[in-house]
């Protein structure tokens, strides 16, 4: 089965109705829905995609999408939102997208209660980038270590510019948000995958395409080495993810686990 863990509603133009059509036209079987909630609205390129958008996707195709939500964590309410969204059917925590540190404790807080009701967690990740330097979420990659350390039973998994670009170990050589060349030994995302056994990796956006398509040998390697925690994702509305993976002719298992497999275990459903 074919899953994209990283689709919206309302974004970019597609509704729930053309979101199913998309992932038809890819051989997508089921799409995790992810929400961004921010408080203060005033985040760089902020669209708000709520609970109650994801939860009607799903009931409008309810063998194809898969509901989740991120409570903005510094509302004084998160934690009860959080906990009557699990109740009303949201299968996972994301997308995680707000401008709070990983280890502030409003979001360890949520982060408890993913744990107690197993759910994944999607975080976003961004760095100050130039010009629009309030444009960051969650930063720290070395907070995302320690988290996974703290909560080992709940799936953590990254995506971002702020996250994607830890693969090489000169990745402060070069400040633009997709890196380009070689990937240098010694990224401290590579260290945090050998250490962090719940740590998983969202391919999706340019961050991710660029991660594994920028060293093409090395991308190859490291998608076989680490395909048991590696997710296929879009984020967007074409085909570059899927041909690019294609492309590599990877052992039919590596791909299996990448394009559905490993989805499915973290958010186990029904077949429909």
């Amino acid at each position: 089965m074919r899953i994209d863990v990283h689709t919206h509603v309302n974004w970019l133009g597609y509704d729930a109705d053309g979101l199913v059509g998309h992932m038809d036209a890819l051989g997508i079987q089921r799409a995790w829905v992810l929400t961004w909630e921010n408080v203060d609205g005033l985040t760089f390129n902020y669209v708000h995609l709520s609970c109650d958008q994801a939860l009607e996707a799903h009931r409008k195709h309810p063998t194809r999408l898969i509901p989740f939500y991120a409570p903005d964590p510094r509302r004084p309410d998160a934690a009860e939102r959080l906990l009557d969204a699990i109740k009303r059917g949201v299968r996972g925590f994301g997308e995680c997208k707000v401008q709070v540190s990983l280890e502030d404790p409003r979001l360890l807080r949520l982060f408890r209660i993913c744990e107690e009701h197993r759910l994944p967690v999607l975080i976003h990740m961004d760095k100050p980038l130039p010009p629009a330097f309030d444009h960051w979420y969650n930063l720290d990659i070395d907070a995302l270590g320690r988290v996974c350390e703290r909560f080992p039973r709940v799936a953590f998994i990254g995506h971002g510019p702020g996250f994607w670009r830890y693969v090489s170990g000169d990745e402060a050589d070069d400040p633009s948000a997709y890196p380009k060349g070689k990937v240098a030994p010694g990224g401290k995302l590579i260290e945090l995958f050998r250490r962090c056994r719940n740590l998983y990796g969202d391919l999706s956006a340019g961050s991710g395409l660029n991660a594994i398509s920028r060293d093409k040998a090395w991308g190859r390697r490291f998608l076989v080495r680490y395909c048991d925690r590696l997710l296929y994702g879009t984020d967007q509305f074409d085909r570059a993810h899927l041909e690019y993976l294609e492309s590599l002719k990877l052992p039919r298992v590596v791909m299996a686990r990448i394009m559905g497999g490993n989805a499915s275990k973290l958010v186990r459903v029904g077949r429909g």
